[in-house]
This record gives structure tokens, sequence and C-alpha cells, in this order.
């Protein structure tokens, strides 16, 4: 992973998971099929659009219908289960815009990532060069990051 980069970290994650967790991988394909969904990490932006089958980052969003915006450290939190989604949502950690229902997806995605992550054999290495080479002192997100 470079130093820093969600973009690979999370690339990564997927090909981690897709091999080790290929049900997991499925399944958040599935929930999230035909959706773009734009990340922004620490600054960082990453736009994913979700095919049945796969999740392909994207070089610029092109139609995002689900904006998620947060830090390394509140991911770090609700990995490690130190909080939990509704937790970090109610304090400022996390941001999420969609309509209802693509929040909902997006949700149903984002726990069957995690089923499988937190499974997969080859995760435990990937979110430890995550965590050393990301900012993870606690802090609400800033106004730049709310967009």
């Amino acid at each position: 992973m470079s130093e820093g980069s969600f973009r690979d970290f999370l690339a990564d994650s997927f090909t981690i998971l897709r091999s080790e967790m290929p049900p997991a991988y499925a399944a958040l394909c599935r929930c999230l099929a035909g959706h773009e969904v734009t990340l922004v990490v620490d600054g960082e932006s990453v736009p994913v659009q979700f095919a049945s089958e796969q999740a392909l980052l994207l070089s610029a969003p092109v139609a995002p219908i689900i904006d998620v915006r947060t830090t390394s450290a509140a991911i770090l939190d609700l990995v490690e289960a130190c909080c939990t989604l509704d937790e970090a949502v109610m304090a400022d950690r996390l941001l999420l815009r969609g309509s209802p229902r693509d929040l909902l997806l997006f949700h149903d995605g984002l726990m069957a990532y995690f089923h499988g992550a937190l499974r997969a054999p080859s995760f435990p290495r990937l979110l430890q060069s995550f965590r050393s080479a990301s900012r993870t002192t606690e802090r609400p997100l800033t106004p730049e990051e709310t967009g």
C-alpha cells in the first residue's frame, strides 16, 4: 500500500476479499450493483462503481448516488468494533449522503465487506499497513471534508 493512500488500501482490500472470501465480495457487489459510491477519507476521494460481480475504482466520479466522508481513524474504529456505524454518524465522524433506499443498500454492502474482510487471512496485514500509514488522531470531520 502506498504511504497514506486510501485508494490503494481499498483496491487491495477488494482483491483480498475477492480471492479469500468470494461470497462476501459477491454480496457486496450484489448489494451495490448499478451504484456509484464516492468515498472521501482524510480528504482523499475514491469513486467506486459497482456491478453485479465487480467493484471498480474510478479515476474520477461519474454519477455518484452515495457520498461517504470520514477519517481513517473512524474506519479503524469501525473495523475494530470500537464504535458502531450509528455512533460514528452521531459523533460526526462519518457523513453519509444519499436517498434512504440507497443508504440502506450501502449499509448492507458495508456489512458484507466487514464480514468478509475480518475473516480473510490476509486482511490483518493489510489493516496494519493502513493503520501505520493513517492519521489516527481522533477528530470530527472538518468543514472541507464534509463538502
